[in-house]
């Protein structure tokens, strides 16, 4: 019985953790919905520089995840104000949203699926 006690008070704990944090993880609609909607929002795409002029998201800003000042650079940022992530498939882009949440972002927006998923969704992208 206090094993099962235990176990209930841990779970409760843990759930409240993860209730709170501001990353969400959404599909390639929402985040186009939110790009749409959301005036304030800083897009950020963490590719390398080679796959963002591959084709991006109309509007995002290029800031390479492998560079040394990555941190730094996300650090520049508004943390007032959401910023929405995405990479090619959603790895670099599930770790920057880990980093910007460290660095006080109160409210991120992750691409599930990245690039790669938008494009399967029939959304547009544009080259410079």
């Amino acid at each position: 019985m206090k094993k099962l006690f235990l176990f209930v008070i841990l779970s409760s704990i843990a759930s409240i953790g993860c209730t709170q944090t501001p990353s969400v993880l959404v599909d390639a609609i929402q985040f186009d919905k939110h790009i749409q909607e959301i005036k304030e929002l800083q897009l950020i795409d963490v590719r390398t520089a080679n796959e963002f002029k591959s084709g991006h998201i109309s509007g995002a800003v290029n800031i390479d995840f492998y560079r040394s000042d990555f941190k730094q650079m996300i650090a520049q940022l508004d943390t007032s104000k959401p910023i929405a992530v995405y990479c090619a498939v959603g790895g670099r882009s599930g770790s920057t949203a880990k980093i910007a949440a460290d660095l006080g972002f109160k409210t991120i927006y992750d691409l599930e699926g990245g690039i790669s998923l938008w494009q399967k969704q029939g959304l547009k992208i544009v080259k410079d």
